[in-house]
C-alpha cells in the first residue's frame, strides 16, 4: 500500500475523506465532489512543490491561475464514507500552462475509480493576461515530469 506523499515514479499522494453528505440518490460520490477533490489535491500539492501556503498572488504569483482544460473519467464509484487516494503527476509544463494527470484510487490501491487531467493557466495579477510561470516554479514541476 502506498503511503500520502511523494512516490519513487515522482508522482505524489494526497489522502482525502469522502463524507455522507457528499452522496448523490443512489449513494455514491456526486460527481460534482470529484472536481473539489481535485481542487484540494492541487493546492497540498503545490504546498509541497512551492513551500508556500497561501493563495496571495503577491506572495506566491504561480497561484494565479484559471482553469483552461479539465477531463475527468468515472470508472468505479466512491461509496462515502471512506478514504481516497489522490495520485497526482506532472504531464506538461509550457510557457503558462501547467497540465496535471489525477488518479483517483482505493487506499490500497486495487481499486481506479477515476482519471482526470487538468490544465490550469498562469495569469498576470494586474492584467489578467496569461504570462509565464515563474523561473522557480518551472524549474521545480519540469523535474517532476516523467
Amino acid at each position: 500500500m502506498a503511503k500520502p506523499g511523494w512516490q519513487s515514479d515522482r508522482t505524489y499522494i494526497v489522502r482525502m475523506k469522502t463524507w455522507f453528505d457528499q452522496t448523490d440518490g443512489l449513494g455514491i460520490l456526486h460527481h460534482s465532489h470529484y472536481v473539489l477533490l481535485m481542487e484540494r489535491a492541487q493546492k497540498a500539492f503545490f504546498v509541497e512543490v512551492m513551500g508556500k501556503d497561501t493563495l496571495d498572488p503577491a506572495i506566491a504569483p504561480d497561484v494565479y491561475v484559471v482553469v483552461r482544460d479539465l477531463e475527468l473519467h468515472y470508472h468505479a464509484p466512491i461509496r462515502p464514507e471512506c478514504e481516497v487516494d489522490l495520485v497526482l503527476k506532472v504531464k506538461k509544463v509550457r510557457a503558462a500552462g501547467l497540465t496535471v494527470d489525477f488518479e483517483f484510487r482505493s487506499t490500497d490501491h486495487s481499486i481506479l475509480h477515476a482519471k482526470a487531467s487538468r490544465t490550469v493557466c498562469r495569469l498576470d495579477g494586474t492584467s489578467h493576461q496569461p504570462c509565464p510561470w515563474t523561473e522557480e516554479f518551472r524549474e521545480k514541476h519540469e523535474k517532476l515530469i516523467g
